[in-house]
């Protein structure tokens, strides 16, 4: 069975909107010096204000709603550069993701912050979709009649 283009575009974009909202939702807490509620796993105050919650002194969420984002604006664009260059930056967001799992893992007691794991989750919902469309060929143009 082969998923439309148009399909695996759409995908994308709910995926990238779940990421955005759920960084955004992290970015205002932190802003706000709030703890996120954390139904399961109960790490999400580590990981929001941890020292591993920041790059550079930047806290993660605010590059997470940033790289979300971007990809956003980037996933109607259908032109083989840009979808090379935005499977480039999710492939480094996902990379980003399993040590960002481990460093939750080692660090945290164990605990789990499920903001993280769903906003990880919708990126590579979002990634793999992209992939997809890059690999993809392009539907055939109908024939002229």
């Amino acid at each position: 069975m082969q998923i439309d283009r148009r399909l695996l575009t759409l995908l994308q974009a709910l995926a990238l909107l779940v990421a955005v909202a759920i960084a955004g939702y992290l970015t205002w807490m932190k802003a706000q010096n709030q703890i996120p509620p954390c139904t399961a796993g109960g790490g999400c105050a580590a990981a929001l204000y941890s020292q591993w919650g920041f790059i550079a002194g930047i806290p993660l969420a605010y590059i997470g709603l940033t790289a979300a984002t971007v990809l956003l604006a980037l996933t109607p664009w259908r032109v083989q550069p840009v979808r090379a260059i935005s499977l480039v930056l999710f492939l480094v967001g996902a990379i980003f993701t399993i040590y960002l799992r481990y460093v939750e893992q080692a660090h945290f007691d164990g605990n789990v912050c499920i903001w993280c794991v769903s906003f990880m989750a919708a990126w590579w919902v979002a990634g793999a979709c992209d992939l997809l469309r890059l690999v993809r060929p392009p539907a055939p143009a109908p024939a002229a009649a």
